[in-house]
């Protein structure tokens, strides 16, 4: 079968199709020498990142090579992947999503990582399950449909806040897709980046943290900040919001503080940060598309984050627009059983009701 041919979003209730919906757009992230081997690489790779396995594991269960599979990933060209995400963003813009000028959301995730510290690509971060070190990606993404699309992915190694935010534009813009506001959490603070955002005339939101003192519920006035170690040409300049939080447990009453360049009302602001929390969920979703690897390969981790991003945008596609959406263990236990059991003899035949 033709991989290339399997484009149209199949009916959510249908395994069979599904499967080869999943199957087809993940032999499309692959470049091969051998066609013979095609098959068997994509269904191992597709079998470990669906129950957040290992290529070993996976091809053990399916009767393959592990090796062959390891030796065919090294090959792989990590943007060849970003690029099948754009392929699959056009789509649903074809069918009239993305229409609209979109309110994006940009955060980072990190991969912790337990190996050598020098390895490339890992960097150090604040200690989280036993380790001090990790690969950080940054995403772009978008509510669509209840869930969160991600529009862009790159890595994150040696970068600098305004180059991270850069590179995402760049891959959102050449989406042809409008930008109504950027939202970003308070570890984007930076004098740098928000004089880049000004020049760019990008509407953005950042939350600030609670560096400024004195501050209380209802502020609303320009801000120039007053670093002791930057030039005055190296400021930055912003509406500064305060909104009231509720109270802790403790009793102290605390402030959400944020900095843009809109005249955005301050509750619309809290509101969207609101909304904006659900980009942790798509990591979390994100995660349930990522095999497992020891691999010390910089490309390869890449490659395993790009290949569940695809994923992960695959499974909102086959939901969308659809009022019985297919929860992410249902699908992955029936594509498991398919290709497992090789349950593909009339694939009009399986229904998930």
């Amino acid at each position: 079968m033709n991989v290339f041919s399997c484009t149209v979003v199949p009916r959510t209730c249908d395994r069979g199709k599904a499967y080869v919906y999943f199957k087809g757009w993940v032999g499309r992230l692959f470049e091969f020498e051998r066609a013979r081997q095609e098959d068997d690489v994509v269904r191992v790779v597709l079998l470990a990142s669906l129950n957040s396995g290992c290529v070993e594991g996976s091809a053990k269960i399916l009767g393959v090579c592990g090796q062959t599979v390891r030796n065919h990933l090294r090959r792989q060209n990590p943007q060849n992947f970003l690029q099948v995400n754009f392929e699959l963003i056009n789509m649903m813009k074809r069918s009239g999503a993305l229409s609209k000028p979109l309110t994006i959301a940009v955060d980072w995730h990190d991969e912790m990582y337990y190996g050598d510290p020098q390895s490339e690509g890992v960097i150090g971060t604040q200690p989280k399950k036993g380790s001090h070190y990790a690969y950080r990606f940054a995403t772009a993404s978008v509510l669509l449909d209840g869930e969160r699309l991600t529009l862009a992915a790159i890595p994150l190694a040696g970068m600098s806040l305004q180059e991270q935010v850069k590179q995402l534009l760049s891959q959102i813009f050449s989406l042809g897709v409008k930008i109504k506001l950027l939202l970003f959490d308070r570890g984007y603070f930076s004098s740098a980046l928000i004089n880049y955002l000004n020049w760019t005339s990008v509407n953005y939101v950042i939350q600030l943290p609670a560096v400024i003192r004195g501050l209380r519920g209802g502020e609303d006035f320009t801000y120039t900040t007053c670093g002791h170690r930057r030039k005055k040409s190296e400021q930055a300049t912003f509406r500064l919001v305060t909104v009231k939080r509720a109270r802790y447990s403790g009793g102290n009453l605390k402030l959400f503080i944020f900095g843009t360049n809109t005249n955005l009302k301050p509750r619309k602001m809290r509101n969207l940060f609101r909304k904006r929390w659900g980009i942790e969920t798509s990591y979390r979703m994100i995660g349930k598309f990522h095999a497992k690897t020891t691999s010390k390969l910089y490309r390869i981790r890449k490659l395993y984050f790009y290949l569940a991003v695809v994923l992960y945008n695959l499974w909102i596609v086959l939901n969308y627009k659809h009022e019985r959406k297919i929860p992410t263990y249902t699908l992955k236990l029936r594509i498991t059983l398919s290709l497992v059991l090789s349950f593909l003899p009339d694939l009009e035949a399986y229904d998930v009701g």
